[in-house]
């Protein structure tokens, strides 16, 4: 019993030291997270004027934000493939003339997406690397990736599934997201590790972390039950982390 309540007591200064002030739940990422409701959707419309050719932000907002719900709901049931522009248009309620103006073809949907998860990993990455501390930067990669794959589970399930419905360079660019992420999280392990008494590499451990917070978001149904919460998950990824290092 003793030496349990030590780990743990380890694990909290490891991954929360003193006088951090990072999130350290979920609730409490919410709080400072950009991309939620109609935020989100003022983001699209302002870095796709080329898909969009609605001038009106609120009007075009309000549409975007109906088309990708229609898309989370249709895709898991039909496929992306096999959803077309009048599936939307009867999920969405939506007439084609305001969906082509919306989105000018279904593939800029896949498109979107991509960018959308791009731009957030980015930014979670830019935020951590601020940090001094290796250990503190490496739980914020951590949670930051857990916490925005769940307030945009749909978006990063789609993508997932979906990267082979985008354009080939885009394709590439969906697959750079998972590289970046094994990558950013290998730097940091190999700043906090001795690589020389472990026989796993850094890059073998970020792997096995990012498969961790795949099956979160890829998986959702197994954590609907009250004592699965995101926060426990986050905190037995960290334990399990510790055990390695």
């Amino acid at each position: 019993y003793i030496r349990q309540t030590a780990l743990k007591g380890t694990l909290r200064y490891m991954f929360n030291p003193p006088n951090k002030q990072h999130p350290t739940n979920y609730k409490q990422f919410l709080k400072t997270f950009s991309y939620k409701d109609k935020v989100l959707y003022r983001t699209i419309f302002e870095r796709h004027p080329d898909k969009i050719k609605l001038s009106k932000e609120k009007f075009a907002v309000n549409n975007l934000e109906k088309i990708f719900g229609a898309t989370f709901q249709l895709v898991p049931k039909i496929g992306f493939q096999a959803m077309s522009l009048r599936d939307l248009s009867s999920e969405t309620g939506l007439s084609m003339g305001g969906l082509y103006s919306s989105i000018s073809y279904k593939e800029n949907i896949a498109i979107i997406v991509k960018d959308i998860v791009a731009i957030v990993c980015s930014e979670l990455v830019e935020k951590a690397n601020a940090e001094e501390d290796a250990k503190i930067a490496l739980e914020q990669v951590i949670r930051g990736y857990l916490y925005t794959s769940t307030a945009l589970q749909p978006w990063f399930y789609f993508l997932y599934f979906e990267t082979r419905s985008l354009p080939l360079p885009e394709q590439e660019a969906s697959k750079n997201i998972e590289l970046e992420q094994v990558s950013e999280m290998s730097l940091l392990l190999d700043k906090i590790r001795d690589s020389e008494t472990s026989p796993v590499s850094s890059e073998d451990i970020a792997t096995m972390m990012l498969a961790m917070i795949q099956e979160r978001y890829l998986k959702p149904w197994k954590y609907k039950t009250p004592d699965k919460t995101i926060d426990d998950y986050a905190e037995h990824c960290l334990a399990l982390l510790q055990r390695l290092l």
